[in-house]
């Protein structure tokens, strides 16, 4: 698989089985994504698995993200700077009562009818507008969730970024908002500076796993700059210099550290470098650069190897840059020409290098290494690059350092509950009617989302849900949102016939089931989406329902009627616009069809339903065995925009109804 961080639409694309006749695509959101996914930068995977952890604690396979952004609510809301990495968790097979996607009701995203979302695992807040992430791959802590982060708000005195640990230490998991326990660190003296040209660049980040040396590339000084990540010693609270943070109890450490042993230009000269990636024997460094060169370089020193120009390709745009676990190619992303590229080995020169390391000098280090171990009974204490000069500043902190800048939310209570599902603050409940939803209002949107709202009269972008176009939402607390132009269209049978089938409306907004003689009405300028549960075998199609004449016998009117390359697990798209016709018919072999009726039509649409054939005549032997049909050249009138799903989505503008069959 292949994820890319997709920022301006604030989603991740995932590209399954990639390289085969099977490949496929998909999107995907957070509920919340103006928050926890807000303009995403970058992601990152823990993939240590073999780690040794308990299994209730590894978080193996979980990734996290990167959000280049102050907070703002996608632009809806004065910037708080409350804005951090969030950690999701990818796989929760074998993980009893663990779910990582839900539907917009908050339900499990069983279901491949379901449209599916990404749930949070958790989030820390003390790096707004990072443009970099790396998964730390240590086995030392308890759960493995260290990531390194490039904030590029670091230095409060306009000079740059600075380098962030963030140890997530135990995820509170979905459906909690507790921040209690984590361990957050900064590192002041790591300078790193972003592209002053292109706002958008992206800024690599990698642990080399046994050399335990982190680079990060520092786009706007032309560098990559090595960080020894076990190094540097705890100088003083951060809380007085940055004073927002996730939770102000005891147990939530935010510190800085300093003395790190680091080489600030262990690459120099480059053309603002983005993505890095490590190869597959960690002998080689691939640093990309923005303009179009990816340069392989020594990891014992930072010499220049092999140069590859895609630039002349016409990618001049590099971001993300990956190498794959198992064929060892090197993937990048353009981001002009919004493309994932791969680079076969034959389409460019054979790269052949030799090692710029002397051997006597390694000889050297390591009987140095080795005396000292004998001396002192450690390694750590012998560096070729370390300052030994360097002093910390050492504090001590203060009571008063514990105040957080959320004293008007959860998020400055005493009371770890009051952050978790459990515990929620009944002030919560008042937030649904407050109205100052201005730039500049006193209302915290972040206490909206701690309070259980994913939408709400404030919230951006259709108050926050992601209902379709012209939708309206209505809050479940604590678990989601419904929309009231979401549909669900099951099979059901009258009296446990198969012969009896009919198709069923029903809709979470309006919490019912509709009665077989009750039409809906849809409104135009409004996109509608109905989500069919019918199963394998049994598509639905929607479409205007043609014309029957005395010239064609039941069977051909069925047969121009249904589309059974239509969808029997995944949503159906209607944009009802000046063009659609009085009305709808929701088809199904074998069913009497379900009428629809169009604001402002004058057509009597349940009449014709009624004079209509069911999808199949049971009379008519010509119709049996309906399943083993031919149906492809099946087809209906144009309706307007349709969207078919089952595994994936793909866009159909006008012509045909469901022209493509998708597997389910």
């Amino acid at each position: 698989e292949i994820w890319v961080a997709n920022g301006r639409n604030h989603s991740i694309s995932i590209l399954a089985s990639v390289g085969t006749p099977f490949q496929t695509s998909m999107s995907r959101v957070d509920r919340g994504y103006y928050h926890y996914m807000n303009n995403i930068s970058a992601l990152s995977f823990n993939m240590v698995d073999d780690s040794g952890r308990n299994s209730d604690q590894d978080t193996f396979n979980f990734f996290a993200v990167c959000n280049d952004n102050l907070n703002d609510y996608v632009g809806s809301k004065e910037a708080n700077y409350f804005m951090g990495p969030t950690l999701y968790d990818s796989d929760v097979a074998n993980k009893p009562g663990r779910k990582n996607t839900v539907n917009r009701f908050g339900e499990d995203c069983s279901s491949p009818a379901d449209e599916c979302f990404f749930l949070h695992a958790d989030m820390l807040h003390e790096s707004p507008a990072c443009i970099g992430i790396a998964h730390d791959p240590e086995i030392e802590t308890a759960y493995g969730s260290v990531f390194w982060a490039f904030d590029t708000t670091g230095d409060n005195g306009g000079d740059g970024g600075q380098l962030v640990r963030f140890d997530f230490s135990q995820p509170h998991g979905p459906g909690s908002m507790d921040h209690s326990v984590a361990v957050v660190r900064r590192y002041p003296e790591v300078k790193l500076y972003r592209d002053t040209v292109h706002s958008d660049t992206h800024a690599g980040m990698v642990v080399h796993p046994t050399k335990r040396v982190l680079f990060i590339s520092n786009p706007a000084k032309g560098t990559v700059v090595s960080v020894h990540v076990d190094s540097g010693t705890y100088s003083r609270t951060a809380r007085e210099e940055y004073p927002i943070f996730s939770n102000r109890l005891p147990s939530f450490e935010y510190s800085i550290y300093e003395c790190v042993e680091q080489d600030a230009e262990f690459v120099s000269g480059l053309d603002t470098p983005t993505g890095l990636a490590l190869s597959t024997d960690l002998a080689r460094l691939f640093v990309a650069e923005r303009g179009g060169f990816i340069r392989a370089i020594d990891v014992e020193t930072g010499v220049i190897l092999s140069t590859i120009n895609v630039g002349d390709r016409g990618y001049t745009s590099i971001g993300g840059l990956s190498v794959s676990p198992t064929t060892g190619h090197l993937h990048f992303v353009d981001m002009d020409s919004n493309q994932v590229v791969k680079i076969e080995p034959e389409s460019v020169e054979s790269c052949f290098y030799d090692s710029h390391v002397n051997d006597d000098f390694i000889t050297r280090v390591s009987e140095a290494e080795l005396l000292i171990r004998n001396e002192c009974g450690e390694t750590d204490l012998f560096s070729v690059s370390r300052d030994y000069t360097c002093q910390v500043d050492a504090t001590i902190p203060n009571g008063t350092l514990f105040d957080q800048v959320h004293t008007d939310t959860g998020y400055a209570s005493d009371n770890p509950d009051v952050q978790s599902m459990a515990g929620m603050d009944e002030a919560a409940a008042l937030l649904e009617n407050r109205t100052d939803c201005e730039f500049d209002s006193e209302l915290n949107l972040d206490a909206l989302l701690l309070g259980g709202y994913y939408c709400h009269k404030c919230l951006p972008r259709n108050e926050g849900s992601s209902c379709d176009a012209g939708g309206v939402c209505k809050n479940v607390q604590w678990s989601g949102f419904t929309c009231d132009n979401e549909y669900f269209v099951d099979y059901t049978y009258i009296g446990g016939g198969k012969d009896n089938a009919r198709l069923k409306l029903s809709s979470l907004h309006y919490g019912k089931a509709f009665a077989p003689d009750e039409m809906i009405e849809l409104s135009r300028g409004v996109t509608y989406r109905f989500t069919v549960r019918t199963g394998e075998g049994r598509p639905v199609s929607i479409g205007a329902l043609p014309q029957f004449s005395a010239e064609i016998s039941v069977s051909d009117s069925v047969k121009s009627l249904i589309s059974v390359s239509g969808v029997s697990n995944g949503p159906i798209l209607v944009t009802v616009d000046d063009s659609t016709p009085d009305c709808l018919f929701i088809s199904s072999p074998r069913t009497k069809c379900l009428p629809l009726k169009i604001e402002g039509g004058s057509s009597d649409c349940a009449a014709i339903a009624a004079e209509a054939p069911k999808g199949t005549a049971q009379s008519s032997p010509e119709f049996d065995g309906w399943e083993n049909m031919n149906w492809e050249n099946s087809s209906g009138e144009i309706v307007g925009s349709f969207l078919a799903h089952s595994s994936m989505m793909a866009f159909l503008f006008g012509l045909m109804l469901m022209s493509c069959r998708y597997g389910s």
